[in-house]
């Protein structure tokens, strides 16, 4: 995101999880927690003994480390959406501006989580 966070620096051909892992090549990096605002973590933690429970997707190349990502993800009270390969942040990037844009935006505040169901006959 450029400095004032109104739009992304590298898109749809790379991401900045995948800029951050070129730059750090023995580093294992996953891309989680940057699709929601900071703002609702409470309120999903305390909600985290639900059955319905929000959703946070995450990518990355390395199993072991997508493994303990999605361990923090459910124990902070989200539902762990695996999205794929670290390249796949270049979706995830332009989402998490959209959900910026309605938390911070919008009439509904920064508490706003997402959730996603598939729907099956």
């Amino acid at each position: 995101m450029n400095d004032d966070n109104t739009e992304l620096v590298v898109a749809h051909t790379s991401s900045g999880a995948e800029e951050l892992a070129r730059r750090l090549p023995n580093v294992r990096v996953v891309s989680a927690f940057n699709t929601i605002p900071s703002e609702v973590l409470f309120g999903v933690y305390e909600a985290r003994r639900t059955t319905t429970r929000a959703s946070l997707v995450y990518c990355g190349d390395d199993n072991s480390s997508k493994a303990v990502a999605a361990e923090l993800i459910r124990d902070v009270g989200f539902d762990p959406l695996d999205a794929g390969p670290l390249r796949i942040a270049r979706y995830t990037e332009p989402f998490a501006l959209l959900v910026a844009e309605l938390a911070y935006e919008g009439e509904g505040g920064p508490e706003l989580a997402y959730r996603f169901e598939w729907f099956r006959k």
